[in-house]
């Protein structure tokens, strides 16, 4: 197919990098009802949706907005730590409620965080089906590629089997 090459990079630029069917076209010059097939035809979008709300990419938000509010935790208790060598009471104790309400959201978004990462993780049971349908499938599509496979298949299954200990 003539295309093979820009449906590629279409799918690239739509999935990882999240750009609509009107700023690809003109950088593969295919029409956007060309692009609106192989989005509609390859299940571009739920697998755009599936990248974008994966625990990995929420874990990483979460761990920014806890960063976040570590930073203004910080600068808090520096403001704090001034009200009270000006015996500025009114002030430090607004800035002690400022430094409750932090103290609360970090809380919260660490138990969030926590959650997550449990129910996130995947048996080592499961992971192993999961490889295996991969590696098949890699031999009925390339037998050649699968061969040269083999001793990273060995290697990955045995990492993976050790770090679940």
């Amino acid at each position: 197919m003539a295309k093979d090459k820009e449906k590629k990079l279409a799918h690239i630029l739509f999935v990882e990098q999240g750009k609509d069917a009107c700023e690809i076209s003109p950088l593969i010059k295919v029409s956007e009802v060309t692009l609106s097939k192989w989005v509609r035809d390859g299940g571009w979008k739920a697998e755009r949706d599936a990248r974008n709300s994966s625990p990995h990419l929420s874990i990483g938000n979460i761990k920014k907005i806890m960063g976040s509010l570590g930073e203004d935790r910080l600068r808090l208790t520096k403001d704090l730590r001034l009200a009270e060598a000006n015996i500025d009471t009114e002030g430090a104790t607004e800035i002690r409620k400022q430094i409750s309400r932090v103290d609360d959201a970090i809380s919260k978004w660490n138990k969030a965080l926590v959650t997550m990462d449990k129910e996130s993780r995947v048996s080592l049971s499961g992971y192993l089906w999961v490889m295996e349908e991969i590696f098949q499938a890699m031999r009925g599509f390339n037998l050649d590629l699968y061969m040269k496979s083999l001793d990273f298949q060995e290697e990955h299954i045995q990492y993976m089997c050790k770090s679940q200990r």
